[in-house]
Protein backbone atom coordinates (compact mmCIF):
# COMPACT_ATOMS: atom_id res chain seq x y z
CA UNK A 1 0.00 0.00 0.00
CA UNK A 2 1.47 3.56 -1.27
CA UNK A 3 2.11 5.91 1.32
CA UNK A 4 1.01 9.48 1.50
CA UNK A 5 3.18 12.50 1.30
CA UNK A 6 3.37 13.69 4.63
CA UNK A 7 2.88 17.06 3.55
CA UNK A 8 -0.56 15.52 2.21
CA UNK A 9 -1.36 13.91 5.33
CA UNK A 10 -0.69 16.91 7.41
CA UNK A 11 -3.17 19.04 5.03
CA UNK A 12 -6.08 15.99 5.50
CA UNK A 13 -5.65 15.95 9.52
CA UNK A 14 -5.78 19.75 9.22
CA UNK A 15 -8.90 19.33 7.11
CA UNK A 16 -10.70 17.00 9.64
CA UNK A 17 -9.91 18.61 12.63
CA UNK A 18 -11.01 22.27 10.93
CA UNK A 19 -14.36 20.61 10.19
CA UNK A 20 -14.74 19.15 13.66
CA UNK A 21 -14.45 22.37 14.99
CA UNK A 22 -16.87 24.47 12.38
CA UNK A 23 -19.12 21.61 13.44
CA UNK A 24 -19.08 22.34 17.03
CA UNK A 25 -19.36 26.44 16.83
CA UNK A 26 -21.87 28.19 18.44
CA UNK A 27 -22.73 31.68 17.55
CA UNK A 28 -24.11 34.27 19.97
CA UNK A 29 -27.20 37.07 19.01
CA UNK A 30 -26.37 40.31 18.41
CA UNK A 31 -26.57 42.95 20.78
CA UNK A 32 -30.51 43.96 20.43
CA UNK A 33 -30.72 40.13 20.03
CA UNK A 34 -31.01 39.30 16.58
CA UNK A 35 -29.78 36.17 15.03
CA UNK A 36 -27.27 36.47 12.53
CA UNK A 37 -26.16 33.19 11.53
CA UNK A 38 -28.86 30.70 9.59
CA UNK A 39 -28.78 28.27 6.94
CA UNK A 40 -30.23 28.88 4.01
CA UNK A 41 -31.32 26.85 1.05
CA UNK A 42 -30.70 28.27 -2.51
CA UNK A 43 -33.58 30.08 -3.98
CA UNK A 44 -37.12 27.94 -5.11
CA UNK A 45 -38.86 29.78 -8.57
CA UNK A 46 -42.13 30.30 -8.02
CA UNK A 47 -44.86 31.38 -10.85
CA UNK A 48 -45.87 35.06 -11.88
CA UNK A 49 -48.76 34.66 -9.72
CA UNK A 50 -47.33 34.48 -6.27
CA UNK A 51 -45.80 37.91 -6.57
CA UNK A 52 -49.29 39.61 -5.73
CA UNK A 53 -48.93 39.16 -1.87
CA UNK A 54 -52.16 37.72 -0.95
CA UNK A 55 -53.40 34.62 0.90
CA UNK A 56 -55.03 33.27 -2.11
CA UNK A 57 -52.49 33.42 -4.27
CA UNK A 58 -49.25 32.57 -1.96
CA UNK A 59 -51.13 30.00 0.51
CA UNK A 60 -50.15 27.17 -1.59
CA UNK A 61 -46.79 28.23 -1.94
CA UNK A 62 -46.46 28.28 1.88
CA UNK A 63 -48.02 25.17 2.77
CA UNK A 64 -46.37 22.83 0.14
CA UNK A 65 -43.90 20.40 0.40
CA UNK A 66 -41.14 21.06 -2.37
CA UNK A 67 -38.70 18.21 -1.00
CA UNK A 68 -39.40 15.13 0.96
CA UNK A 69 -38.99 15.81 4.59
CA UNK A 70 -39.31 19.27 4.10
CA UNK A 71 -41.53 20.29 7.94
CA UNK A 72 -38.74 18.05 9.54
CA UNK A 73 -35.75 19.05 7.29
CA UNK A 74 -32.16 19.65 10.11
CA UNK A 75 -29.70 20.64 7.41
CA UNK A 76 -26.31 21.40 7.53
CA UNK A 77 -23.87 23.41 5.84
CA UNK A 78 -23.82 22.03 2.10
CA UNK A 79 -26.28 19.65 2.36
CA UNK A 80 -28.44 19.02 -1.07
CA UNK A 81 -32.02 18.82 -1.88
CA UNK A 82 -34.38 18.26 -5.10
CA UNK A 83 -36.34 20.80 -6.01
CA UNK A 84 -38.21 20.38 -9.41
CA UNK A 85 -35.16 17.85 -10.97
CA UNK A 86 -32.57 20.51 -9.96
CA UNK A 87 -30.43 20.26 -7.25
CA UNK A 88 -30.40 22.87 -4.38
CA UNK A 89 -27.49 23.29 -1.05
CA UNK A 90 -27.92 24.93 1.69
CA UNK A 91 -25.44 27.47 2.91
CA UNK A 92 -24.13 28.68 6.12
CA UNK A 93 -25.22 32.75 5.63
CA UNK A 94 -23.99 35.24 8.35
CA UNK A 95 -24.83 38.70 8.34
CA UNK A 96 -23.51 42.17 9.60
CA UNK A 97 -26.93 43.35 9.97
CA UNK A 98 -30.00 43.00 11.81
CA UNK A 99 -31.56 41.49 8.62
CA UNK A 100 -30.19 39.10 6.03
CA UNK A 101 -30.06 40.31 2.42
CA UNK A 102 -31.27 37.58 -0.07
CA UNK A 103 -29.99 39.75 -2.91
CA UNK A 104 -26.28 39.47 -1.03
CA UNK A 105 -25.95 35.52 -2.30
CA UNK A 106 -28.61 34.82 -4.66
CA UNK A 107 -28.23 36.57 -8.55
CA UNK A 108 -32.49 36.29 -9.35
CA UNK A 109 -34.37 36.75 -6.57
CA UNK A 110 -37.79 38.03 -8.37
CA UNK A 111 -40.88 35.72 -7.57
CA UNK A 112 -38.37 33.55 -5.84
CA UNK A 113 -38.86 31.21 -1.89
CA UNK A 114 -36.05 31.22 0.30
CA UNK A 115 -35.88 28.81 3.46
CA UNK A 116 -34.05 29.44 6.57
CA UNK A 117 -32.98 27.42 9.60
CA UNK A 118 -31.08 28.07 12.88
CA UNK A 119 -30.76 25.86 16.10
CA UNK A 120 -31.09 27.78 18.81
CA UNK A 121 -29.53 26.28 22.04
CA UNK A 122 -31.06 27.37 25.71
CA UNK A 123 -29.28 27.03 28.71
CA UNK A 124 -32.88 26.47 30.85
CA UNK A 125 -36.55 26.46 29.67
CA UNK A 126 -37.36 30.15 28.92
CA UNK A 127 -41.09 30.02 28.92
CA UNK A 128 -43.61 33.25 27.81
CA UNK A 129 -41.09 34.17 25.50
CA UNK A 130 -42.38 35.83 22.32
CA UNK A 131 -40.51 35.57 18.61
CA UNK A 132 -40.60 39.05 16.43
CA UNK A 133 -39.71 38.76 12.67
CA UNK A 134 -39.76 41.06 9.58
CA UNK A 135 -39.63 40.12 6.26
CA UNK A 136 -39.78 40.97 2.39
CA UNK A 137 -42.09 40.31 1.64
CA UNK A 138 -44.54 37.28 2.82
CA UNK A 139 -43.28 35.24 5.35
CA UNK A 140 -44.27 31.78 7.64
CA UNK A 141 -42.64 30.81 10.61
CA UNK A 142 -41.99 27.96 12.72
CA UNK A 143 -40.42 26.86 16.07
CA UNK A 144 -39.77 23.27 16.36
CA UNK A 145 -42.06 21.87 14.15
CA UNK A 146 -45.27 24.39 15.31
CA UNK A 147 -46.27 27.34 12.72
CA UNK A 148 -46.13 30.54 15.07
CA UNK A 149 -46.38 33.77 12.09
CA UNK A 150 -47.34 33.86 9.08
CA UNK A 151 -47.76 36.72 7.05
CA UNK A 152 -48.98 37.64 3.49
CA UNK A 153 -48.01 41.34 2.68
CA UNK A 154 -45.53 43.34 0.19
CA UNK A 155 -43.08 45.25 2.02
CA UNK A 156 -39.58 46.31 2.94
CA UNK A 157 -37.65 44.69 5.94
CA UNK A 158 -37.64 45.92 9.29
CA UNK A 159 -37.81 44.72 12.87
CA UNK A 160 -40.86 43.12 14.91
CA UNK A 161 -42.95 43.71 12.20
CA UNK A 162 -44.90 40.62 13.57
CA UNK A 163 -45.02 38.93 16.76
CA UNK A 164 -46.04 35.45 17.78
CA UNK A 165 -48.09 34.88 20.50
CA UNK A 166 -46.36 33.80 23.70
CA UNK A 167 -44.19 30.05 22.96
CA UNK A 168 -41.40 28.59 25.07
CA UNK A 169 -37.65 27.58 24.15
CA UNK A 170 -36.99 24.35 25.49
CA UNK A 171 -33.68 23.60 27.65
CA UNK A 172 -31.53 22.55 24.33
CA UNK A 173 -32.07 22.52 20.97
CA UNK A 174 -34.75 24.22 19.53
CA UNK A 175 -34.98 24.24 15.08
CA UNK A 176 -36.37 27.47 14.12
CA UNK A 177 -37.75 27.57 10.11
CA UNK A 178 -38.68 30.17 8.08
CA UNK A 179 -40.04 30.51 4.12
CA UNK A 180 -39.93 33.66 2.58
CA UNK A 181 -41.73 34.63 -0.51
CA UNK A 182 -40.52 37.17 -2.30
CA UNK A 183 -42.21 39.10 -5.32
CA UNK A 184 -39.91 41.97 -7.07
CA UNK A 185 -37.06 44.17 -5.64
CA UNK A 186 -34.86 43.25 -2.48
CA UNK A 187 -35.54 40.64 -0.49
CA UNK A 188 -34.63 39.88 3.59
CA UNK A 189 -35.76 38.58 6.94
CA UNK A 190 -34.86 39.44 10.44
CA UNK A 191 -35.77 37.84 13.53
CA UNK A 192 -35.09 37.73 17.44
CA UNK A 193 -36.79 36.44 20.58
CA UNK A 194 -38.31 39.34 23.47
CA UNK A 195 -39.73 38.99 26.43
CA UNK A 196 -43.49 39.57 27.72
CA UNK A 197 -42.43 43.24 28.30
CA UNK A 198 -40.38 43.53 24.35
CA UNK A 199 -37.33 43.35 25.58
CA UNK A 200 -34.49 41.06 23.58
CA UNK A 201 -33.43 37.76 24.84
CA UNK A 202 -29.66 37.18 24.30
CA UNK A 203 -29.29 34.33 26.81
CA UNK A 204 -28.92 31.89 23.74
CA UNK A 205 -26.35 30.70 21.32
CA UNK A 206 -26.88 29.34 17.93
CA UNK A 207 -25.52 26.59 16.23
CA UNK A 208 -25.47 25.86 12.17
CA UNK A 209 -25.19 21.94 13.04
CA UNK A 210 -28.71 19.85 13.47
CA UNK A 211 -29.39 17.95 16.10
CA UNK A 212 -28.13 14.25 16.61
CA UNK A 213 -30.38 11.21 15.60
Amino acid sequence: MKKLPLIILAVCVMAFLTMGADAGKTYKPNDEGFIVNWLVLDPIKLPEAAATHEEDSQKEFLNKEFFKGQKEATPKDGDKVTVDGKERAWHARPTDDDALSFEDFADDITNSLFMGVAYIICDNDMPDVKLAIGSDDSSMWMLNGKEVIRVYEGRAVDKDQNTSPALSLRKGMNVLCFAVINGDGPAGACARFVDKDGNPIKSFTVSLTPPEK
